[in-house]
């Protein structure tokens, strides 16, 4: 029942950076293909994608929320949880986190683009608000710094290079700041920068140990079975 939870809400996370959820009128929604020639357009969907996914996970059982305490979190779960389940709903819980995160940030990049595309056409001054986009920007990387540095290793690991990968694209974001280097914001992410580097060599020396591991593995059972 547990993973189960975690599932759902996982998929839910994913529909919701796609189509509404629970959709307001029986109006069917522009095709990508009108979106791709309709810049108006496309902005609003990528506004309406951003508003349900950012608050999406405000209602979510206890279990599946990371800002708890790990010896409270799980306390009604306790007793049918096994040890190795724990441990793998406390993966799931992590990469269904950073997955919410992660899918602002992508679309967040296609919003930001679609509205500067459109500022060159005419758009009325001040109707992007960029500095706003970039203040939802460093909220994504404190959330995002405040479960990889509290999720138990184990969990990180767990999650492999699709963990690194989504660390990596949120970062990676970050690189085109449009403010100057005296702006305020431009001293705050190069700072997340420098902290999402750090993580990231963690996170990428546990993978290279885990695929070294498995390269001994599968090579000693081939030279095993080879010699035999």
């Amino acid at each position: 029942m547990c993973l189960e939870i975690g599932f759902t809400t996982h998929s839910r996370v994913f529909w919701a950076a796609i189509r509404p959820l629970c959709p307001t009128s029986q109006a069917e929604e522009p095709c990508p293909c009108t979106r791709a020639h309709n810049p108006l357009i496309r902005i609003s969907y990528f506004n309406d994608r951003l508003k349900c996914l950012k608050h999406l996970l405000d209602e979510i059982p206890d279990v599946l929320r990371p800002w708890q305490p790990e010896h409270s979190r799980d306390k009604d779960f306790a007793i049918q949880m096994p040890s190795l389940l724990h441990t793998q709903f406390a993966a799931m819980r992590v990469n269904l986190h950073v997955t919410h995160l992660w899918l602002q940030s992508l679309i967040m990049d296609q919003l930001e683009a679609a509205q500067t595309h459109q500022q060159g056409h005419g758009w009325p001054a001040g109707a992007f608000d960029q500095r706003q986009m970039w203040q939802d920007r460093e909220e994504i990387c404190r959330r995002l710094f405040c479960i990889l540095y509290n999720a138990p290793q184990i969990s990180l690991e767990a999650n492999g290079l699709h963990l690194a990968t989504k660390v990596r694209d949120i970062s990676a974001s970050l690189l085109a700041c449009p403010f100057g280097p005296d702006d305020p914001i431009s001293k705050r992410v190069t700072e997340y920068i420098g902290q999402s580097t750090e993580i990231l060599s963690r996170l990428d020396q546990s993978e290279s140990l885990n695929t070294m591991h498995l390269q001994t593995w599968v090579d000693t059972d081939r030279f095993g079975r080879a010699g035999g």
